[in-house]
């Protein structure tokens, strides 16, 4: 296996933590910061073996780790709020609902003007597919 000179990692490095401002996802610059330790790790030992070996454990770890810490400290989406946060609930027809003309349900313990694409009676169980404006759109359970 030939030997890369320990300049070359340290250059190569350089250039990935640089292609790093201009690729978003935060993964090259790991990669960039252990060919950086390789090359200086090079100047010391001089196995390309060593040096193969260090990088890519060095740079697998750096990855594995800085995406795990990510994910700890990133909060998820927070939950929808208003009439958003009704999509998929459940419902029952109070009012009843025909193609083109509005209903009403009850979801929640609130009442909406509601739309289905067939006929609803009294007292179905929809589930509602979509808000629009101050209308849910349903469909029968």
């Amino acid at each position: 296996m030939p030997e890369i000179k320990p300049i070359v990692w340290i250059v190569a490095g350089l250039v990935l933590a640089v292609l790093e401002m201009f690729v978003p996802g935060m993964v090259i610059i790991w990669f960039g910061i252990a060919a950086v330790v390789t090359g200086l790790l090079a100047l010391f030992i001089h196995s390309p073996y060593v040096h193969f070996g260090v990088f890519i454990v060095l740079s697998g770890l750096m990855v594995f780790f800085s995406q795990w810490i990510g994910r700890k400290i990133t909060k998820p989406e927070p939950e929808p709020v208003g009439a958003n946060r009704l999509t998929d609930a459940e419902g029952r027809v109070i009012q009843e609902v025909r193609p083109g003309e509005p209903g009403r349900v009850k979801v929640g313990g609130e009442e909406w003007r509601a739309e289905c694409h067939s006929a609803l009676t009294v007292g179905t169980m929809v589930r509602v597919v979509r808000v629009e404006g101050t209308r849910l759109i349903v469909k029968p359970l």
